[in-house]
């Protein structure tokens, strides 16, 4: 099985079915996720290759012969979680010696010799360019003595894009495609180059082919992946006409991305949002921070006036667009004079959608050289005055829209109420509303007639 852990839901996680199982006959997997998005294509990509060496999908790691983790350290609180499950681990190898154990992702990347030296009973610890190796290693495993040291293979490569495998979809009508790997940006807080390499992008046709092939599978909404799509170039196309390309083709009726970086997004961009009616009016673009300064020092090369510009230039070109962000604060040296800055910057844009947090050192990068000097207590103070703040925004943002007509894809019954159906609007805010012979798929026409919390409960609107 393909277990997800995330804190990702507000901006649309795909629907989950039932695992879908291969004719094999071979050992049983069970792979849990932790993190973000790309992790979870990476996990659809690594059970697509298992499946095609026959390896079986299981519920729960008990019944599973291979166990395999897929983490996440962009936070220090995923790293935790994550490496949190290795007491689980352990006693799921002691109940049964021959299962192999393999912790997979960035954090395997980034404390590869720890794992191995401290938990000898990890069986294999596996980076984000060395999964095509995983059915080898496999094997290779299954006929080694028990205790037999873990096998290590973390290799970053350049040429690494995967853009041969179709992942393993899961069912509903959302999907994940990534259309580029790595990053170059180097922000002083950002693990993510050391354990995913350089920028390298997909090939335009192997974009398409995926995307056609989920269209086979009932797909009607795409999500295009990328540390920093906006960085994406093919022989000469760029970002805004790989995702116009995607949106032209058949069967895809809504196309959405993330994440995009303040010095690469383009007006090119913003105006094929704009122009395109399948592209969703909606734009995830972390500021971090509101003071130069602060911005300076985690080398994001982008000033406040800038960004702000962005956002003005965004909601010009694409006037009802959903606007979404990530917000660090306690950076160190970040003073409360810094701090009211980035306060002031988000009562400015009034985000649809923020995710706040206080700063944590993560491994490997230039800021944990920098003395952590901002008193927890402080960090947890600022955090709560944003997320006050960001919650005042969005329910307002979000009352405003309440009477207003719009467009809903079904993406299947709501969670609580199985005689109600789930949907999003095109800039994603949730919605139910009462089943009326509608499907899974179905693109309809609604009114929000009321706001409970932040889901909209809505009424068909049905053409004369």
């Amino acid at each position: 099985m393909h277990e997800l852990v995330t804190l990702q839901a507000e901006i649309g996680e795909p629907a989950r079915a039932p695992l879908p199982q291969t004719n094999g006959n071979g050992p049983r997997v069970y792979i849990r996720t932790y993190g973000c998005q790309m992790n979870v294509s990476d996990s659809q990509t690594i059970e697509s290759m298992l499946a095609e060496s026959g390896y079986r999908f299981c519920e729960t790691p008990e019944e599973a012969d291979v166990v395999l983790v897929n983490t996440c350290m962009i936070r220090e609180s995923a790293e935790v979680r994550a490496l949190g499950q290795l007491a689980n681990l352990s006693v799921l190898k002691k109940s049964n010696p021959s299962r192999v154990i393999g912790i997979l992702g960035c954090v395997a990347q980034a404390k590869r010799k720890e794992i191995i030296e401290s938990h000898p009973y990890v069986d294999m610890v596996v980076g984000p360019d060395s999964y095509r190796r995983l059915p080898i290693m496999l094997e290779e495993r299954f006929i080694t003595p028990p205790g037999t040291p873990g096998l290590l293979e973390t290799t970053l490569m350049r040429e690494e894009l995967y853009d041969d495998i179709m992942p393993r979809h899961h069912g509903g009508v959302t999907a994940f495609v990534t259309i580029i790997r790595g990053c170059d940006k180097f922000c002083s807080f950002c693990v993510v180059p050391r354990t995913r390499g350089r920028e390298r992008s997909r090939p335009l046709p192997s974009v398409l082919r995926e995307v056609e092939h989920l269209v086979s599978q009932g797909v009607r909404d795409v999500m295009l992946l990328g540390q920093n799509v906006d960085s994406y170039r093919w022989e000469g196309r760029d970002f805004a006409d790989c995702l116009a390309a995607v949106a032209d083709m058949p069967g895809v009726v809504r196309v959405r991305y993330m994440t995009s970086h303040p010095t690469d997004i383009s007006d090119k961009l913003l105006r094929t949002m704009g122009e395109h009616p399948k592209i969703c009016p909606y734009l995830h673009l972390p500021v971090q921070a509101g003071n130069n300064r602060v911005l300076k020092e985690m080398n994001r090369p982008y000033t406040r006036e800038h960004y702000l510009g962005i956002i003005e230039r965004a909601r010009k070109y694409v006037p009802d667009i959903a606007l979404s962000t990530d917000v660090i604060v306690g950076f160190p040296t970040e003073t409360e004079a810094e701090f009211e800055e980035t306060f002031s910057l988000m009562n400015e844009v009034r985000y649809d959608t923020a995710f706040m947090f206080k700063y944590s050192e993560r491994p490997l990068t230039k800021a944990s050289k920098l003395d952590d000097d901002i008193p927890d207590d402080v960090k947890v103070a600022r955090l709560e005055r944003l997320i006050a703040l960001q919650q005042t925004v969005a329910r307002e943002r979000n009352e405003a829209q309440v009477g207003r007509a719009t467009e809903i894809l079904i993406e299947g019954p709501a969670p609580k109420d199985n005689n109600m159906w789930a949907g999003r609007t095109p800039d994603f805010r949730p919605v139910v509303l009462p089943r009326n012979g509608e499907q899974v798929g179905d693109l309809i026409k609604v009114r929000l007639d009321s706001l409970t919390g932040f889901t909209f409960h809505a009424s068909r609107i049905f053409d004369n």
